[in-house]
Order: C-alpha cells, then structure tokens, then sequence
C-alpha cells in the first residue's frame, strides 16, 4: 500500500470514530426532551419509562461500542491503554494521533 492509501484509511477510520462520538452525543442531547414530552402528553408511565431505559441502554452500547474503537494508525484500541481510559480524549491513547486530523 502506498502513503496516499494509507493516510485515506486512516482519515477514513478517524471519520468513523467521530460519527459514532456524534450519535452519542446526539442520544446525549435528546434524552431529556424525549423523556419529558413523552411525560406532558400524559402517556402511560410505562412507554415513559421504558424510552428513558432504552435511551439509557443505547448510550451505555455505544460509549462500550466507541470505548472499542480501534485507532485507524496503531491498530491498538483508540480510548484505552492497559486498565484505563476515557471515550472523551481527543488522541489516541497509544501513538497519539488527534481525533480532529482529517
């Protein structure tokens, strides 16, 4: 592989990582609202309940999803270096290259 394909794979997979931070933080930002429409319209405590778990669950899946990620450079997990690490850092844990190249 060339240079060129290399660094397309790379912008590629950089891409990938910022979208699923993107839906998260979309998930982040409707939680609330969704969950209190669904309460003033007054419908059944159960279809409340049971949205707010499920915006919950899928958050937890895709903060796991994202904590998973591997680095499009290294190939070592992008959030995580040996027992620690944080979906919220902007470089790879590993060789440090910026979630924003690209």
């Amino acid at each position: 592989m060339t240079d060129t394909q290399d660094q397309a794979q790379i912008i590629s997979g950089l891409s990938r990582i910022r979208r699923k931070h993107r839906f998260l933080t979309g998930i982040f930002i409707i939680y609330i609202p969704a969950v209190c429409a669904l309460y003033f319209l007054k419908l059944p405590g159960w279809l409340v309940m049971g949205t707010a778990i499920f915006l919950i669950c899928l958050g937890i899946v895709i903060a796991f999803i994202i904590g998973l990620a591997p680095c499009p450079a290294c190939g070592k997990p992008y959030h995580v270096r040996g027992m620690g690490g944080s979906i919220f850092t902007g470089t790879c844990m590993h060789c440090g290259i910026a979630l924003k190249q690209g």
